[in-house]
């Protein structure tokens, strides 16, 4: 058994593993960063740190989302950091039966799409189950950690200008 967060997106049902994500909290508009993938809506701060907000409809679909009152930022942890990603609506928290679950290799042929990780069937529904390790390429995936890092080198380069100008100010008083 395992316990998955359903949630819509373009009238499609997806499913994450529930250990992949730290928090589910309400949307708020980003900061557009410039220079960045269409579907990198920019950063908000989390926790004291910059968080990169990623539009999933834009990501798997190439349409941009719509926000609405139902819309929701799901963080997740990916590759030892954090992400957010807008979904539609959040429809709830399920356990399911591991009969419930079939891989996404059918057969010899597979799905070509690498983070689909496999299905689940609840009642009429389909339901996909991302793998968020496989959401991105490589290309994209170097993208994102880079913006993290950029925003932390931003925060450190702020710290020591103010170090510096700190000690100028005590060398004028002296």
């Amino acid at each position: 058994m395992k316990q998955v967060i359903i949630f819509n997106n373009c009238e499609q049902n997806f499913a994450l593993e529930l250990e992949r994500i730290e928090r589910i909290i309400e949307y708020s508009k980003p900061k557009k960063l410039p220079e960045t993938a269409e579907y990198i809506l920019g950063v908000i701060q989390y926790n004291e740190k910059v968080l990169p907000i990623i539009d999933l409809n834009r990501r798997l679909y190439s349409v941009p989302g719509e926000t609405g009152n139902h819309s929701k930022i799901i963080v997740i942890l990916w590759k030892g950091a954090h992400l957010g990603l807008v979904v539609d609506e959040i429809l709830g928290i399920k356990t399911v039966e591991d009969s419930a679950y079939e891989e996404a290799a059918m057969g010899e042929e597979s799905i070509s799409s690498e983070y689909i990780k496999g299905f689940l069937k609840i009642g009429e529904d389909i339901i996909i189950v991302m793998d968020t390790d496989k959401l991105f390429s490589f290309v994209q995936s170097r993208e994102l950690l880079e913006l993290e890092e950029d925003e932390d080198d931003e925060e450190y380069e702020e710290e020591d200008s103010e170090d510096e100008e700190l000690e100028e100010d005590e060398d004028e008083e002296e």
